[in-house]
């Protein structure tokens, strides 16, 4: 069997890559957000994606669904803004091109529960396809001093042995993008769950494991660990900093940034983040995490699996 026909076999699961931004300063974190749907979106798949939508109107309202989109001359992707405003279940979208940019900062500004920009390629038939880019700012109105910056992606992508060099090499310049600007105080991959919780907090019973509760603490808990995490100057101060990180064993990359966080990367690719390299990264971290009582994966078909943290027995 190759190598992507085995991943086919398996149930596909969206992972979640995200950087918590902090700021006292609203309009800084403002600036983040956009910046982070403008420009951090094209360190992640290139110049093309803004701009794509080909022949569709932005709506000052925006639309209820999705807007019809159709190739042009010159650019076969297709791209939309999705904005969720707080206290409501509404949804609007418009095309993703330089005219919607306005729309989208002023969705920015009054602090939308989330703010996405979903992008791919048009079928043959001139159809909306599969998308391969996903990102967002997500605000919490319980959270003012935060925004987080978000990659979604099928973990498939990073493990198919094809598309893998080219997807990790988009996802580590955008969050060496977004950590080289915006003062990163925490950050994971984990599969996607609500809340945009940890694979840790996942399995932490009650408030224990509520990422509201959790970013907070940022200056003296982890809320988690994982492939590629983001640990804030203060928790890398209390674990001996980045000459003793370096030396653990555990990482096989430690990059100091620029507001004196750590950007640790556990393994070369995603697929390596598995048993004993696990196992590592949370000896070296365990003093720091949020802690709780655990709970074992429930036993159903298609749950993402529990191997990205350490399970108690």
């Amino acid at each position: 069997m190759d190598a992507l026909h085995s991943l086919n076999a398996h149930p596909s699961h969206e992972l979640a890559i995200e950087l918590t931004v902090f700021d006292t300063d609203q309009a800084k974190l403002s600036e983040c957000a956009v910046q982070w749907l403008t420009e951090g979106v094209r360190e992640l798949a290139g110049s093309g994606v803004l701009g794509a939508a080909g022949r569709c109107r932005t709506s000052g309202k925006g639309y209820s669904r999705v807007p019809t989109m159709s190739p042009r001359d010159g650019c076969n992707r297709w791209g939309y803004v999705a904005v969720a405003p707080q206290d409501t279940f509404e949804v609007r979208y418009n095309p993703y091109t330089p005219d919607v940019l306005p729309w989208l900062r002023e969705a920015v500004d009054d602090r939308a529960e989330s703010v996405s920009v979903t992008s791919g390629v048009f079928t043959r038939d001139g159809d909306i396809g599969n998308s391969d880019v996903s990102i967002s700012a997500v605000f919490d109105e319980e959270l003012p001093e935060y925004v987080k910056l978000v990659v979604y992606l099928d973990e498939r992508r990073l493990l198919d042995p094809e598309s893998a060099p080219a997807v990790r090499g988009g996802l580590l310049r955008s969050v060496r993008w977004a950590c080289d600007r915006y003062n990163a105080v925490f950050g994971h991959v984990s599969y996607r769950h609500a809340g945009e919780m940890t694979e840790l907090e996942r399995f932490l019973k009650g408030y224990e494991g509520d990422p509201t509760s959790n970013t907070p603490r940022w200056r003296s808990r982890l809320r988690g660990y994982s492939w590629l995490m983001v640990v804030p100057a203060e928790i890398a101060d209390v674990l001996g900093g980045a000459d003793t990180l370096r030396a653990s064993g555990a990482f096989y990359c430690v990059t100091v940034l620029p507001n004196e966080s750590l950007l640790l990367q556990a393994a070369p690719t995603f697929r390596e983040y598995r048993g004993v390299t696990v196992a590592n990264v949370h000896r070296v971290v365990q003093d720091v995490l949020i802690s709780g009582e655990s709970r074992r994966p429930p036993p159903w078909p298609g749950v993402p699996p529990g191997h990205m943290v350490v399970l108690s027995d």
